[in-house]
């Protein structure tokens, strides 16, 4: 069963938000579109494999997608999907690459539109994971469990070469539809259980709440300053900025779509471009509101929970908003 289900990272609703909300001529844009590039490239590979999770028996393993853990003062690892059960814990690594991937003992090399990129090699990252799991659950006098990994090439159009003599790589490296037949061998290789429900109950809550999301702060990464981000509502159809609202509809100057709710995506984006909360000024500001009473009308249709009196009121983000 899916304990903690995939979603779009934050991170990258994030980084999105800002990249339509900056100049196209921006000096970081073409830094940043890569970085969106990469966050979507691995978020479209752990659907891939979420496809074929979906088709394991649900009593099987408990599933999390997107686990990122502490160890030491301040660092931490990052799991794309964590299997648990009574025989032992299974943790899968996407490679979302395309062209060709070449793996040996050093290192992997992308090839790929006459481009030759160097990565870790995916089988040490697993390991160091694999002891860094590990010494989480002992801090937490969990009981000693197996802890196996799989590295998942996710685009069947991928040519995967793996060095001949890596026997390490061939058997822990795996294309995604042979995914279930590997996961259902590691499974079956362990003929007794070794956790009781309670114990499974425990590592259940354990990282469910020692998870912590990545929270970069792009502005800085990408010396971005908050004055550069583009306010107001962009247009659905054409995607200009920005829709003028004329009673109760926004309207596009640019190609005359009209809609009735275009302001709720420029409302998601004020909170991803890291507002937790606006007053009525703010909000009329960010939106471009004709007036404060049209912004109160527009506040009371969020119906978003809110601090203070009626002209000192704060309102602010909802749990589940994004």
């Amino acid at each position: 069963m899916f304990v903690k289900n995939l979603k779009v990272p934050i991170i990258l609703q994030k980084a999105e938000a800002l990249e339509k909300r900056i100049p196209q001529n921006h000096p970081s844009i073409s830094d940043l579109k890569s970085f969106i590039k990469n966050l979507r490239s691995g978020y479209n590979g752990e659907r891939r494999i979420n496809y074929y999770l979906n088709q394991i028996p649900p009593q099987r393993f408990y599933i999390f997608h997107d686990l990122r853990l502490q160890y030491g003062d301040n660092a931490y690892f990052q799991i794309d999907v964590l299997l648990l059960s009574s025989k032992g814990i299974f943790m899968l690594d996407g490679k979302n690459h395309s062209g060709k991937l070449t793996i040996d003992p050093n290192q992997m090399t992308q090839e790929y539109e006459e481009k030759r990129v160097i990565y870790e090699n995916p089988i040490s990252q697993a390991n160091r994971h694999n002891l860094l799991l590990s010494y989480f659950l002992e801090k937490y006098k969990i009981p000693s469990v197996p802890i196996k990994s799989l590295v998942v090439i996710c685009k069947s159009s991928t040519e995967l070469v793996i060095s001949p003599g890596y026997t390490e790589a061939t058997k822990k490296v795996c294309r995604i539809s042979d995914l279930l037949k590997k996961l259902d061998g590691l499974y079956h290789h362990y003929n007794r259980e070794l956790l009781d429900n309670k114990t499974l109950e425990k590592i259940k809550k354990l990282l469910l709440k020692k998870h912590t999301p990545l929270n970069t702060d792009l502005y800085e990464k990408f010396k971005i300053l908050k004055s550069e981000v583009v306010t107001g509502v962009q247009c659905p159809m054409c995607f200009s900025f920005s829709m003028e609202y004329h009673r109760k509809i926004w309207k596009c100057p640019a190609c005359k779509f009209v809609s009735q709710d275009a302001y709720l995506n420029a409302v998601k984006d004020y909170f991803l471009l890291g507002n937790s909360s606006f007053t009525n000024m703010e909000l009329r500001s960010f939106l471009h509101l004709p007036s404060s009473r049209i912004t109160t009308y527009t506040m009371s249709l969020l119906n978003f929970p809110y601090t203070g009196t009626t002209k000192g009121r704060i309102y602010h983000q909802p749990k589940d908003f994004l």
